[in-house]
Order: structure tokens, then C-alpha cells, then sequence
């Protein structure tokens, strides 16, 4: 499914990708806190900086031993970990801001502020995730389509034009982690083969 190098790639960069995660959670949990109802942006910070800690506990874990005969089950792991975080960001746009209480113009901003904390994320994550294509996409689908499709349903020009644009911008990152992710594939296989020649 993936090799021993893609896997390693994945877990290495990941610490720097936790770290960026969890400080947009904190900034996106300060900007909506005063909007949104206080049980559930307090449930849903208080379970995304736990689900944070376990995911630094998987990595230093995996860092920790040799885990060569167990590649498939350190990938699924990962790739488990990373779709419940996309799931907890596409949980925002539903859970955040409530649209019923808002004016439109008020609705469509803090929808775009959201929409841009987690595009910002799915850019950043682009070079870490992107190893495996279904790493990447099981963190940026979850994240961000449901958002766009549900501003996109709502029918007003502002809101399906924010939820077409940020929706298009997410096409194109996926187009570019297919590239990346063919590099990666690329400069794996010279290694390999330079390993073998040395041999």
C-alpha cells in the first residue's frame, strides 16, 4: 500500500504539522468563542487539544521503536488520525457560527474567516501530508468540502460564490499534492536504486 520511506516521511514532519494545527485551533476558538454556543466551542476545543496530545503520543511512539514489520498498521493509524482531524475542522462551519442569529453580511465573514483558517491549512499541510494521496485527502476533503457545498446550498450569491471559490481553491491544492506526491515517489526510487548500486 506504502512503503517503510513514505511512512517515515509522514511521521517526521508531522510534529511541525501538530503544532501549526493546534495554534489555528487556538486562534479560530478566540475569534468564535463570543458567537458560538459556549458548551459546544468548549467541547469541540477540549477534544481537539486532546486528540492534538494523542497524536504527538502516536508519533513519539512510532519514533520510538522499530516499526518496520508493522508498516501497514503505523499508516492507518495515521491516515485515521488525520481524516478525524479533517472531520473536527469540517465540523466548524456547522458548529461555529449560527447563521439563524446573524446578519448576512456578518454570516458570510466569519464564514470566510473560518474558510480561510482551514485553506490555510490544507496549504500548509500540502508538503507533509502529501507522501500519500490518501493522507492528503483524508485530511482536506473532510475539512473543507461539506463547508463549501453547505454555503453553496444556502442559495445566496455571497455565500455560494465564497463556497464555489474556497471549493475551487481545494481542487487545485489536491492537483498540487498529486505532483508533490509523484516527486516524493520519484526521489524514492533514486534512493533506492543508489542503495542498490552501493551494494
Amino acid at each position: 500500500m506504502i512503503d517503510e520511506k513514505q511512512i517515515k516521511r509522514l511521521y517526521d514532519q508531522s510534529y511541525v504539522s501538530y503544532i501549526a494545527t493546534y495554534f489555528v485551533a487556538v486562534l479560530a476558538y478566540w475569534l468564535f468563542k463570543d458567537i458560538a454556543p459556549e458548551k459546544i466551542i468548549n467541547t469541540w476545543f477540549i477534544i481537539f487539544s486532546l486528540f492534538t496530545t494523542a497524536r504527538f503520543i502516536l508519533t513519539w511512539r512510532f519514533k520510538q521503536g522499530k516499526n518496520q514489520e508493522y508498516d501497514d498498521i503505523w499508516f492507518m493509524l495515521f491516515l485515521i488520525s488525520t481524516a478525524i482531524s479533517g472531520t473536527l475542522w469540517g465540523l466548524t462551519g456547522f458548529l461555529f457560527i449560527p447563521d439563524e442569529t446573524l446578519s448576512l453580511l456578518d454570516s458570510v465573514l466569519n464564514h470566510g474567516i473560518l474558510l480561510l483558517f482551514i485553506a490555510s491549512l490544507i496549504g500548509g499541510s500540502i508538503i507533509t501530508y502529501s507522501a500519500s494521496k490518501m493522507v492528503y485527502m483524508s485530511f482536506s476533503i473532510p475539512a473543507i468540502v461539506p463547508q463549501c457545498l453547505m454555503l453553496i446550498a444556502q442559495g445566496n450569491k455571497y455565500h455560494s460564490f465564497l463556497g464555489g471559490i474556497v471549493l475551487a481553491y481545494a481542487c487545485i491544492m489536491f492537483v498540487i499534492s498529486v505532483y508533490i506526491n509523484r516527486v516524493f515517489t520519484e526521489s524514492n526510487k533514486v534512493e533506492a536504486e543508489n542503495e542498490f548500486l552501493k551494494k
